[in-house]
Order: C-alpha cells, then sequence, then structure tokens
C-alpha cells in the first residue's frame, strides 16, 4: 500500500536520507489532518493520491521527515484506523520521540492494531549512529525510545532497520550483536539494506557509495546472527549475491518501475523472486557484480 508522508521536517540530518532539499521546504499545513484527509478518500475512491506504492499490497506505511515531530499526528493516526479498519498502519520513525514514555504510549494508543514502528539504527554506539544522522545524543534518545516501545503493556511490532553505506557496512556485525545484547528475548524484525541513492543520499554519493558485493559480503558473514532472530528481512540485495541460506530473507522490496534486470539476469531461475538491480545502482555502477544465470 501506499508511502504516506506524514511530515516534512526532521529531527535528524542522516547522510543517507532519501528525501530532496526542497521536500523540507514544503508547506507544512499541507501535511496535517485536513489535507492528510482530502488524499487518503481520494486514494479511497481510487484517485490518484499517493506517488510511491500507491497500490502495491501490505502496510500503509507512514514516513517523513519525521513523523512523530507532526503536531496532529494522534490525530492522523486516529482517523487512518477508523477509515483502515484492520490494515497494518507503519511508522517510520527515528525513534527519539519515543524517548518520552507518554508520547510513546499515546501513538500506540491512538494507531490501535495491527501497527508497526520501524526504526532505523546506524551504528553499534553513539559514535557512528551520530556522525550517520548529524544529531549529537541521537542514539541515546533512540535506544531510550525502544525500550519504551518494548515496555508498554501492549507493545506495536518493533521493526528495526540497519541501512548500509561506505560509513557503516563493516559495522554490520556489531550492530547485531547490540541489539541481541540490549534486547533480548524481544520479538522483533530485523531488516538490513543497501541504502538508496536517492536526495540527500545521491548528493552524499562520494561519502557513502559502496558496491552491493561488498555490503552483501557483510550479509553473508553475518548469516548466523540474522537467522537467529526471530524475524530477518534483506532489502535491495539480488539473489545471487547471497548465500543461499540467506535468500528466503531476501524481499522485493522495489516497485517495477525502480528495479532493472539487466543481461546477467537472463535465464537465471531466480529471477522471479529476486529484487535485481536498484535503477539508480545500475546506472552508478552497473552490473558486471552479479553473477549471471543462477
Amino acid at each position: 500500500m501506499p508511502d504516506i508522508p506524514v511530515w516534512n521536517k526532521c529531527d535528524n540530518l542522516c547522510v543517507m536520507c532519501a528525501n530532496t532539499a526542497g521536500f523540507a521546504r514544503n508547506t507544512s499545513r499541507d501535511y496535517l489532518l485536513p489535507a492528510q484527509a482530502r488524499r487518503l478518500e481520494r486514494h479511497l475512491r481510487g484517485g490518484a493520491a499517493y506517488r510511491k506504492n500507491a497500490r502495491t499490497a501490505g502496510a500503509w506505511n507512514l514516513t517523513g521527515g519525521e513523523p512523530t515531530l507532526n503536531p496532529d499526528l494522534l490525530k492522523l493516526l486516529a482517523y487512518f484506523r477508523r477509515r483502515l479498519p484492520g490494515a497494518r498502519l507503519t511508522l517510520l520513525s527515528n525513534g527519539r520521540r519515543f524517548a518520552d514514555p507518554a508520547f510513546a504510549a499515546a501513538v500506540c494508543a491512538a494507531a490501535g492494531r495491527p501497527f508497526s514502528v520501524a526504526v532505523s539504527l546506524h551504528g553499534p554506539g553513539p559514535a557512528l549512529h551520530d556522525s550517520v544522522t548529524g544529531v549529537k545524543g541521537s542514539f541515546a534518545r533512540t535506544v531510550a525510545g525502544l525500550k519504551n516501545l518494548f515496555a508498554l503493556p501492549r507493545p506495536p511490532e518493533v521493526e528495526l532497520r540497519v541501512i548500509l553505506h561506505r560509513l557503516n557496512y563493516r559495522s554490520l556485525g556489531a550492530v547485531l550483536a547490540f541489539l541481541r545484547r540490549v534486547f533480548p528475548g524481544r520479538d522483533y524484525r530485523v531488516v538490513v539494506m543497501h541504502y538508496e541513492s536517492e536526495g540527500r543520499g545521491a548528493g552524499n554519493a562520494a561519502r557513502l557509495a559502496v558496491p552491493l558485493s561488498a555490503t552483501a559480503a557483510r550479509v553473508n558473514a553475518a548469516a548466523r546472527a540474522l537467522l537467529s532472530f526471530p524475524e530477518a528481512r534483506l532489502y535491495h540485495f539480488p539473489l545471487c549475491l547471497l548465500k543461499p541460506p540467506l535468500r528466503p530473507l531476501a524481499a522485493v522490496s522495489l516497485p517495477p518501475e525502480d528495479r532493472v534486470y539487466p543481461g546477467p539476469c537472463r535465464g537465471c531461475a531466480l529471477r522471479p523472486a529476486c529484487v535485481g538491480l536498484m535503477r539508480p545502482y545500475f546506472r552508478a555502477f552497473g552490473a558486471s557484480e552479479l553473477e549471471g544465470p543462477v
């Protein structure tokens, strides 16, 4: 289902953010409840209201910017739940505002169920995480927010995301070890993905660009740890770059218009279940890393 931008501002300055600088300059009233309600009603009538994943099956993804900064967030969540009974709402957040336990509880109460919160960790500690977000102290608040979500009497489903790029891909094993150490026994999903070269991320390509073969090698090296979590998923990784035990974790994580299946994919038996290459990645790196028919 669609990606719905809930707010156009963010309190992080992530170096790989997929949003453009112009997105933050949009008029904020376009993201408050009246405008959001008009767009959703247009979508429910079959109109073109959302640009990304408009008719893709799955969760309704509430994105940003940082959605938790929207002053109408609680009203928005209650409205979406009323108009989408039984549908999965997924809030993509940096998790910092959940460091306030009352706010964490209020958000989950307004969202109802099924509801999930997807939060990214960019490193195993503040030095790396804060250097990626551009905000000192962001790691501590994100971790505190996650602890508050897990502590709720009826916690939401939690998805912990690790977005790999040149600055942090070598730390994947350490991040997974941190999760096991700090959140033992918790039921959450781990998602590891290669970053998308869009928006600020595209502008910072000189700092971020790394071959898929390099990030996939780190994923393969962490196979045992990934398979030990209750649930793990891999986004944006061609199947031929992954060890066979990890391939069931890999999702077709992009809509058709964002995927490329170049020459080496022809005749590959894995292609129907494979994401192929991200279109911007293919333009920058080509297809030489792919193994060809499998």
